[in-house]
């Protein structure tokens, strides 16, 4: 990072909410934003997996063997890699943890109720069970993370990410301990104009350009054509081959009817301090203070930012410089590493041992195919001159019923004969049979469902699920990760439902539930007591997920507690429902249906119990005069 960030804008004048910050800002500021850029590729240098993505994605897609390997040579590819990332992607996000948000505030219980039953609503609605896949495909590369945004009136935004979009720069043990963190993509420019229209002029002409994108190297320019992952695995002499030169006539820009600009968030930790003798505002500096909720007064002597500061570039235009917009003052991040290692940055790959697996397997295989087209196509070896040279082009050694002349002095056992190929060593399919495979599927996690057929006593379900849950061990403990993730991403989420879900947005998502007292003091609209800092209340709430509740074995063992606790009448029918991972839809409509028998004479259900009806009940719901 640089030594110093440049101060940003601040407003002296509450009531002109006029902009004040040092003539040469924006100067300064291009200046920082390249340094710091630059600080951020370095860094994600460091990722032990930097160089090997390539390779691992290549493998993945079945490009394994070189494209000038002869023709003759078996192509044979056994994908197991990608079926390794399936198996993978399938059981560490085909879950759902058993996720619930807490207080020890006895008045905000219902709150509390309010936030979790709006995160249930939310992970339908936007679907992140699949998002959760994507972000785990990142992980499984090393490191993926979750982008968390909202906003007014109150929805939820969620983005998978890879390393090549979240660049921590001088990172900590953990994401949130980075000094600053880079966030950069590639949007349509009506993505800016949109949140931006006063820089309509200055958006259109950075899309003039949208096609260029500076890898911060100089005059090197990534092409269009090749992916970020890609760019990033490529060494440096092959991107001074493949790159595109500024001024080059070949390069054809501005010519796309969709152009696209980068995107680059910097979310900086800035310690910076009000040395003025007055008291700023600090604020978005376009949006007056009653179109938003994050601004703040700040006195002399204190932090500027203390919930973090947002600088947003769009090309090479400076779009934004102010607070961050989230009362919960983290990065809007959260990372996943499946495999982080205390000695490497961001986190190892799970293919790092696997494709070894996969390279030796292949190739094992590859190679005794070859010999089996050597057994079934035969080479054949004649003495000179024992055929004569126009025969012998027209002579096919594999043609049922070939004829050959051969000269009278030639002895065709002797002078003509069959190549036999090599015979393969006993000792490679051995290899193959009782090492690699066996080793690819212990490191891969998988469990031979055929081989368990086979046995003269089937195991059941449930003890398959056990015996994976046991022999899998390191799903076992990704999972875990997974869980801690979904956790730091739930503590976000419930303090952007405070900020941004208004009353009326509550109740269109939960009805009446979705209401609590605090809607109605003299702060409306927001459960956010009025006596309560607003930036603070979040920190009142916890979120917890049940320890190993992601494995399949635990959510039968927590279905069968809970049916038990129902019928001794320990929790009530909802509680039960909601157990058997029931939508709030589908537990409304259960209890119409049940409410419509009560009102039909067929008898309350009491808890876990069956009705017991009288004989003339019984005739009625069997229509039985």
């Amino acid at each position: 990072m640089p030594e110093s960030t440049p101060r940003g804008p601040t407003i002296v004048n509450e009531k002109s909410e006029t902009l004040d910050y040092p003539d040469d800002y924006k100067a300064k500021m291009r200046q920082w934003r390249e340094a710091a850029k630059a600080e951020a590729i370095e860094t994600l240098r460091q990722h032990p997996e930097y160089s090997e993505i390539r390779k691992y994605i290549s493998y993945l897609e079945g490009k394994y063997w070189d494209p000038n390997r002869p023709r003759y040579r078996s192509p044979f590819f056994d994908n197991r890699l990608m079926e390794a990332r399936i198996q993978a992607l399938s059981m560490l996000t085909d879950i759902r943890p058993m996720i619930s948000v807490s207080t020890k505030v006895k008045e905000y219980e219902d709150q509390a109720h309010i936030a979790d039953r709006v995160i249930r609503a939310e992970w339908y609605r936007n679907d992140l069970d699949l998002k959760l896949v994507d972000v785990v495909d990142h992980a499984l590369l090393g490191i993926g993370y979750w982008k968390i945004g909202a906003g007014s009136p109150g929805y939820t935004v969620v983005l998978p990410c890879g390393a090549d979009n979240v660049l921590p720069i001088q990172p900590g043990s953990t994401l949130q301990e980075s000094t600053a963190v880079l966030y950069r993509a590639h949007k349509t420019m009506n993505y800016f104009l949109e949140r931006w229209p006063q820089f309509k002029d200055e958006i259109q002409k950075q899309a003039k350009s949208a096609s260029v994108i500076p890898t911060g190297e100089g005059d090197i320019i990534r092409p269009d054509t090749i992916a970020e992952y890609t760019w990033s695995a490529l060494s440096p002499s092959m991107r001074k081959r493949l790159a595109l030169r500024k001024g080059n006539p070949a390069r054809h820009t501005g010519e796309s009817p969709f152009p696209v600009i980068e995107l680059e968030e910097y979310w900086i930790e800035d310690m910076s301090v009000n040395e003025t003798p007055e008291t700023v505002i600090m604020k978005d500096p376009y949006l007056s203070l009653d179109a938003h909720n994050w601004h703040y007064s700040v006195r002399p002597g204190e932090r500027l930012y203390p919930r973090k500061r947002l600088v947003v570039f769009a090309g090479n235009e400076l779009l934004y410089d102010g607070p961050s917009i989230f009362w919960h003052g983290m990065y809007p991040f959260v990372e996943l590493a499946l495999n982080p290692a205390v000695w490497a940055p961001y986190g190892l790959s799970k293919y790092r041992d696997l494709y070894t697996f996969t390279q030796a397997i292949n190739e094992v295989v590859a190679g005794i195919l070859d010999l089996v087209k050597k057994a079934v196509n035969p080479q054949v070896i004649a003495k000179e001159n024992a055929v004569r040279e126009p025969v012998w082009r027209k002579f096919f050694p594999d043609m049922p019923g070939g004829k050959l002349r051969i000269a009278p002095i030639t002895d065709p056992l002797r002078d003509i004969r069959y190549m036999e190929p090599p015979p393969i060593p006993a000792y490679v399919l051995q290899m193959l049979l009782n090492y690699l495979i066996p080793s690819m599927d212990r490191h891969s996690g998988a469990v031979d469902v055929v081989s368990l057929g086979r046995k003269r006593q089937v195991p059941g379900g449930e003890t398959i699920e056990q015996m994976r849950d046991t022999m899998q061990s390191r799903f076992r403990l990704e999972s875990r990760r997974v869980e801690a993730f979904l956790r730091k991403a739930g503590l976000q989420a419930v303090s952007n439902i405070f900020q941004f879900y208004t009353r009326r947005q509550r109740m269109r998502m939960l009805g009446a539930d979705g209401l609590t007292w605090q809607d109605f003091d003299y702060d409306p609209d927001t459960m956010v007591p009025y006596s309560m800092p607003k930036e603070d209340h979040w920190r009142m709430f916890a979120v917890d997920i049940a320890q190993g509740s992601s494995h399949g074995a635990s959510k039968e063992r927590a279905k069968q507690v809970a049916i038990v606790l129902y019928r001794i009448g320990a929790i009530s029918r909802k509680k039960l429902l909601r157990e058997l991972e029931m939508t709030d839809q589908e537990i409304s409509e259960i209890e119409d249906e049940l409410m419509k028998e009560r009102s039909a004479g067929l008898g309350l259900i009491a808890a876990g119990r069956t009705p017991r009806l009288t004989r003339s009940e019984k005739a009625r719901s069997q229509n039985v005069p």
